[in-house]
């Protein structure tokens, strides 16, 4: 009995210290663990290995020409339809803040139905916030040149009516003009008639 007493109490700092290896081991995997999440938190891997997310950055930051670039350049390199189309989305409403005649709108509005069109059923993960600012630039850009051509347009009009104006009053200048001219002749025709009775009346006498 002794012996095996003595044989437990040897083994017990054996597994003691198993034990606490092990446990040791399980503390240092979970700091391990909770330094790597933390680490992923506090510290965001950079935009620029985020394309996607320079492309969108740069888009609300107002860099539109180079968010072209980069949803192009995301466009031609994507591997995944998936990714191809996301990059479609930003492509053209990037196409439509910049978009400053027809035909740009129209290239604009086709790439965003060939997303659509891709995009078939999926939920909508894109920023939306990209699409309404393009609506909003381009309901602005139609508002200033509504207001422009109805400008020209009320000029123009008012040249036309300053115009007409004219022609009317010149209309009435010629006909007064003419009627002047035909008083004229009959106040010579009187005189010339008066003349002739004179003249017949002398050589009578």
């Amino acid at each position: 009995m002794f012996g095996t007493l003595t044989i437990m109490n040897a083994q017990q700092p054996i597994l003691f210290r198993q034990a606490r290896t092990v446990i040791l081991a399980v503390v240092l995997l979970f700091l391990s663990t909770s330094c790597t999440a933390l680490q992923r938190k506090n510290f965001p891997v950079p935009v620029d290995h985020h394309p996607h997310a320079l492309a969108e950055q740069l888009f609300l930051n107002g860099d539109f020409e180079n968010a072209l670039l980069q949803y192009e350049q995301i466009y031609e390199t994507a591997l995944s339809p998936e990714d191809k189309n996301h990059a479609l989305y930003g492509l053209a409403s990037t196409q439509m803040m910049l978009a400053r005649n027809a035909n740009q709108l129209i290239e604009a509005i086709s790439n965003l139905q060939k997303w659509d069109a891709g995009k078939g059923t999926a939920p909508f993960t894109e920023n939306r916030h990209l699409l309404i600012l393009a609506l909003k630039q381009q309901s602005t850009l139609i508002e200033e040149k509504s207001k422009t051509f109805t400008e020209h347009e009320n000029l123009q009009n008012s040249v036309i009516a300053n115009q007409q104006l004219k022609i009317t009053q010149m209309t009435t200048a010629n006909e007064q003009l003419q009627l002047e001219i035909k008083k004229l002749r009959k106040q010579i025709e009187e005189i010339e008639a008066i003349d002739e009775n004179v003249q017949s009346k002398r050589k009578s006498l």
